[in-house]
């Protein structure tokens, strides 16, 4: 006999995802408001804000400078973290817990307190604010991420495949590009996003050190200073709608990555 659903569970998941979603569908509702208010019923629907938005050389600005700095300490992220990773987990048997207890301040410390230690030490080397220096600090964030990530899938890899692969006459660089990547393939993609969105969202510490440049969360702040402004509305859309196509592409790599492994095993 089949059991029905406690009606509850369905009402309150119901309730649950219309709290989390209702501001968004919101503020979607409102970038197209012909208004600048945000009283119903619309005054119209319109395209105007999207329009004054993309003519808006700052806006345009922020937005490259935040895709460049994701991009960069993203990847270098991703390359120092996944050898970091490596090496502590497979290589260092003596004082691991310490080195791992360190990697972990970054996750565990405010972000206030990273942006003013980033910004008392560059000041004190005279190294001018700018792009450059917000890339290394958040590389000094992200790479504890991917850290994180990495270590649960390598703790479970066996090196001795590695080792095996070499006896059989591969490269030590050909085994690690042949045997090892592609096993832990799926946690550095998922590092690189990680660390990606941290970069993308980080306001604290860039605002301390980006100097006469702009972000996009940067530029966001000074939009609400004066008032909400409904290009903000269209920025949060856009933003939307961004990292959604990073999730379907994120789920499409993955297919092909089982696919790939599943031919490889027959």
């Amino acid at each position: 006999m089949k059991k029905e659903k406690p009606v509850f569970l369905t009402i309150y998941t119901v309730l649950f995802f219309l709290y989390v979603f209702a501001p968004l569908i919101i503020i979607f509702i409102f970038a197209f408001n012909a208004g600048e208010g945000y009283n119903l019923p619309l005054k119209g629907l319109t395209f105007n804000w999207f329009e004054e938005f993309f003519s808006d050389s700052i806006a345009l600005n922020s937005i490259k400078n935040s895709l460049i700095i994701a991009m960069i300490s993203a990847t270098i992220s991703t390359l120092l973290g996944t050898g970091l990773t490596i090496g502590i987990i497979k290589g260092i048997a003596r004082f691991r817990a310490f080195f791992i207890t360190v990697l972990m301040l970054p996750v565990l410390m405010p972000s206030l307190t990273i942006g003013i230690a980033a910004l008392v030490f560059f000041r004190t080397i005279n190294i001018p604010l700018g792009i450059p220096i917000v890339i290394l600090s958040h590389v000094s964030i992200s790479i504890s991420y991917v850290f994180l990530i990495m270590m649960g899938r390598v703790e479970g890899y066996c090196m001795d495949v590695q080792e095996a692969a070499v006896d059989l006459g591969a490269g030590w660089f050909a085994s690690l590009r042949d045997v090892v990547l592609p096993a832990i393939f799926p946690a550095i993609l998922a590092g690189w996003l990680f660390s990606f969105m941290i970069s993308w969202n980080e306001f604290i510490v860039t605002y301390f050190l980006i100097g006469t440049e702009v972000t996009l969360p940067i530029y966001i702040f000074s939009q609400l200073r004066f008032g909400i402004s409904p290009k903000v509305n269209v920025i949060a859309l856009l933003i939307t709608m961004f990292t959604i196509v990073i999730i379907i592409t994120t789920g499409l790599i993955r297919k092909i990555y089982i696919r790939i492994n599943a031919r490889l095993t027959l």
